[in-house]
């Protein structure tokens, strides 16, 4: 009990690193909050910082998702995996969007969601992936595609690792990636939200 609940607070505190903020100030000397869509995660990082540092967020923060799973997947007992695997990917998640050491600010949590789906389910994640890069292909919007994704997970999850846990756990998972891309949804309302390739041609709110 103690070790399941120790293994989420580690998650938390993982997926609370600021990787688009370090790398942005580390490597371009630059407050990645002050530019762009000012969001700390991956697509902002290649939006403003360019493709070498967009790659390079979008991995970090794919571990802070996937390391803290595998690490419970590694030492739970097998009977708790279910339960403790989820509750640490949430964690990691909820890490990464309120992150301690931002004073609870963060990004969109896409990537770190990524990572924990990928160490639980991995059939689930190349479902996604494929559904993500079809919708992007076609409408050229990063968070249309990331939107649909975060609805899809606990459709597939449930068709196809069908667990009482896994349906509900993933529906609070989907739920908070969905609000996290509130401001992207008004601005698609508004029509001002940017595309793939498109620069900002003045700081976005």
């Amino acid at each position: 009990m103690y070790v399941s609940i120790a293994l989420i607070v580690l998650a938390y505190v993982i997926g609370s690193i600021p990787f688009g903020l370090i790398i942005g100030k580390v490597f371009y000397r630059a407050d990645i909050r002050e530019h762009g869509s000012k969001n700390i995660g991956a697509t902002n990082a290649y939006r403003t910082l360019g493709l070498v540092a967009g790659i390079s967020v979008l991995l970090a923060d794919f571990l802070k998702g996937f390391v803290p799973v595998l690490l419970a997947k590694s030492i739970v007992r097998p009977d708790l995996i279910p339960l403790v695997g989820v509750l640490t990917g949430i964690a990691a998640i909820a890490g990464h969007s309120y992150s301690i050491f931002l004073r609870f600010s963060g990004g969109k949590s896409i990537s770190t969601a990524a990572g924990f789906i990928f160490a639980l389910w991995p059939v689930v994640l190349i479902s996604l992936l494929l559904i993500w890069i079809v919708i992007v292909a076609v409408t050229r919007y990063v968070s249309v595609a990331s939107i649909v994704v975060a609805v899809m997970l606990p459709i597939l999850v449930t068709i196809i690792y069908p667990r009482t846990e896994y349906t509900i756990l993933t529906i609070i998972v989907a739920i908070l990636l969905v609000y996290r891309h509130r401001s992207n949804i008004a601005r698609l309302l508004a029509g001002n939200e940017l595309k793939i390739g498109q620069k900002p041609s003045v700081e976005e709110d």
